[in-house]
């Protein structure tokens, strides 16, 4: 389907904020890699409006770029292939500040940061990013129920398979963008549709569960009830175990609360950080209700400097 330019407008960020940050971290954000055009400052990506279901999807088209005016924030243009309606345009606007996290207030993060002689040196490598997410609750969930006992790589894969089989899509200035279908959609599969996209069975089976359990949720409450509750509910799904649960908490939800920070790609975080012998139960003392946010900000540092964040833990063999 072709579009037109349907909307124009500026939206704000809490300071300190800088979009090249997000553009660099969207560029190394392997689960998404391809899904998304950056180029000349911008991005450019499509999302599937949430109403309509199978051959009815649409997708929309945002580009995002510098705001422009010395203030925090960007600027967002909208494409559609056909006239939005005003709640379209507003849910658009709400879907990239949370995509990006532009509303997230880091300082509170940053002061404790400041006050860590590990992690201060790097914090210019990351200075003004707030924490990209996946673009919706829909594809986030998703991703990470294909990730459990498969290859970050390979989900992503199966993921973007998805997305190409029954996504919607877009064409904008010659160039064809595919978005992950939304609930509408993906309740609409049943389980021999979503078996092409899984390792085996009982994937499936929780990809499925997933699916109509999060189709129904409240965003809203999930975004801001307290976290254990949030937290408690997700795993109540079949399927969601802790890690699953926090992954989804931190980076569809946004929500740095808790971490199971003994994991090892977190534990090895730290140990790059502190070195080996460091108490992980120190860094989460430390940096309280903003632990994910130390995850997220470490990582993103480190991998902007080359410096590997897996394994650090654990000895080395002999060549």
């Amino acid at each position: 389907m072709s579009s037109s330019l349907q909307h124009t407008t500026k939206l704000p960020a809490v300071p300190p904020f800088d979009l090249r940050q997000s553009l660099r971290a969207l560029s190394g954000f392997a689960p998404c890699a391809g899904e998304q055009v950056i180029a000349d400052g911008a991005v450019r990506k499509a999302f599937a409006l949430p109403s309509a279901a199978g051959p009815a999807a649409e997708a929309i088209v945002v580009e995002v770029g510098p705001r422009g005016d010395g203030r925090a924030g960007v600027s967002l243009a909208v494409f559609g292939g056909r006239p939005l309606a005003d709640d379209e345009l507003r849910w658009a606007e709400r879907r990239v500040s949370d995509w990006l996290g532009l509303a997230d207030d880091m300082t509170g993060f940053l002061a404790v940061a400041a006050d860590d002689p590990a992690l201060r040196p790097v914090l210019t490598e990351v200075a003004g990013l707030h924490q990209v997410r996946f673009a919706s609750l829909a594809e986030g969930a998703c991703y990470f129920v294909l990730t459990q006992r498969t290859a970050q790589r390979v989900a992503g894969l199966r993921k973007h398979r998805l997305a190409a089989a029954h996504g919607p899509s877009l064409t904008v200035d010659g160039q064809r963008f595919v978005a992950f279908p939304a609930f509408a959609t993906l309740t609409g599969l049943g389980p021999d549709q979503l078996a092409r996209f899984t390792g085996n069975a009982r994937q499936t089976d929780y990809l499925l569960a997933a699916i109509h359990a999060l189709a129904g949720a409240d965003e809203q409450w999930l975004a801001t009830a307290p976290y254990e509750q949030v937290r408690a509910e997700l795993r109540r799904i079949r399927g969601v175990g802790e890690f699953t649960a926090a992954a989804i908490m931190l980076r569809v939800l946004g929500r740095p609360d808790r971490l199971p920070i003994a994991m090892p790609q977190f534990a090895d975080v730290a140990a790059r950080l502190y070195g080996a012998d460091t108490s992980i139960d120190a860094v989460a003392e430390r940096y309280g209700r903003y632990l994910g946010w130390w995850a997220y900000y470490a990582k993103t540092a480190l991998a902007g400097l080359g410096v590997p964040t897996t394994h650090a833990t654990r000895p080395h063999r002999a060549a």
